[in-house]
């Protein structure tokens, strides 16, 4: 219906559908915890499934199938190598500490004195996120952790792969001709959208390193499986600790000279790893 329309009604059309998604899956999970009788952390959890799931799922959906010719392929949801799927998972331990530096740094940006105000409301808004996400974390049993898997975990890396890579990145690398200005774009705006401040940059990071591994892997399956990984294996460390230990080991590297320069170092792995998935991509679509 919308494939041959003007870059700006594509972008009008996905905000809207993804405002209106979300405020229509929303009150479907207000009416249902409201009938079900849930307790405050089930209804919490419901309202965040049901959210999660309109905006990053549902709405992306609705604008490829409405702007597409072939909206079946689009995503890139094919089979993928599984060394590929091994590789993304090994960047992402070869980056950590890199991003935990960054984390560490970001956590302790301070605004100028004019600003004083403006942080203050940033570190609130941050708290209150924190404590809610503590909540969520908090788990005493098996049923518990595996909904917390699920609505953590797994929804929000199908739904976020499928908008920030599967639609935002894949857009802006058409428009833009340049598919690595698109994926810094793209974990851009992902970063952004999480309304964390003082964790902006190491989500970013997080973004790009997706980013390259959907562009390299050439499958949303891939960055989807990592992005699920990524979350998981937090979510679990917090049931078999606790919330408050898992959180907080994102920020908690010694920030010494001799930390830096392996992180640095790790990092430079993480490039190879990359090109590497690059290389198997390449050489199973027999590109070289």
């Amino acid at each position: 219906m919308f494939a041959e329309s003007p870059l700006w009604r594509k972008v009008i059309l996905f905000i809207f559908l993804l405002i209106f998604c979300t405020v229509t899956m929303t009150s479907l999970s207000m009416l249902i915890t409201h009938v079900a009788g849930l307790n405050s952390m089930e209804d919490l959890k419901v309202k965040q499934l049901m959210c999660s799931s309109g905006m990053f799922i549902l709405g992306p959906a609705l604008f490829v199938y409405l702007t597409k010719k072939d909206p079946s392929g689009y995503f890139q949801l094919n089979l993928v190598d599984p060394r590929i799927i091994f590789l993304g998972i090994l960047a992402f331990f070869t980056a950590y500490p890199f991003i935990a530096v960054v984390s560490s740094w970001n956590e302790g940006m301070q605004l100028p004195e004019a600003l004083q105000g403006v942080e203050r409301w940033m570190r609130e808004s941050e708290e209150l996120l924190k404590d809610t996400t503590l909540r969520m974390l908090g788990s005493s049993s098996i049923p518990q952790l595996i909904s917390n898997l699920i609505v953590i975990a797994l929804i929000p890396a199908i739904g976020e792969e499928l908008t920030f890579r599967g639609v935002i990145q894949q857009g802006l690398a058409k428009y833009l001709k340049n598919e690595h200005v698109a994926v810094w774009l793209a974990a851009t705006i992902f970063s952004a959208i999480h309304v964390q401040f003082f964790g902006f940059f190491p989500r970013l990071l997080l973004g790009v390193l997706l980013g390259y591994i959907f562009l390299y892997g050439r499958s949303l399956i891939a960055s989807i499986f990592c992005h699920f990984m990524n979350n998981a294996i937090i979510i679990v460390y917090a049931h078999v600790s606790d919330p408050e230990t898992a959180l907080a080991s994102e920020t908690s590297l010694n920030m010494t000279h001799g930390t830096i320069a392996a992180s640095v170092l790790l990092l430079v792995v993480t490039f190879f790893i990359l090109m590497r998935i690059k290389y198997i991509s390449d050489k199973n679509r027999g590109a070289i």
